[in-house]
């Protein structure tokens, strides 16, 4: 009768729902996201296609750090940048997406 009632209250148990709610902004906080074990970078793209979905304008701390700079620091960057492939510019989320394939692509 012991193991029956232990096995029936171990079925209830099981099924008893967490009701762990989380929300939206939880979810995509850059400190919570980095506190779980998200890097920088991708809380920063988080951060930049949510304010892109409500059309919102947003600049991470390093595109804000360029921003800032005088025009001639701002060449020399352009610069390195076209000559470096591998270098960041800074401009993966901040220009206009065209899905459908034009005659410019090739």
């Amino acid at each position: 009768m012991k193991k029956v009632l232990l096995i029936a209250l171990l079925a209830v148990s099981a099924q008893i729902p967490t009701n762990a709610a989380i929300s939206v902004d939880q979810a995509t906080n850059p400190a919570i996201l980095r506190k779980n074990g998200y890097s920088a970078q991708t809380a920063d793209i988080v951060s930049v296609s949510k304010a892109r979905a409500t059309r919102q304008e947003y600049y991470t701390p390093d595109e804000e750090a360029y921003r800032k700079q005088n025009k001639f620091v701002r060449f020399w960057r352009k610069l390195y940048v076209y000559t470096d492939p591998a270098a960041e510019d800074y401009s993966i989320y901040h220009h206009d997406t065209d899905t459908t394939p034009s005659y410019t692509d090739l």
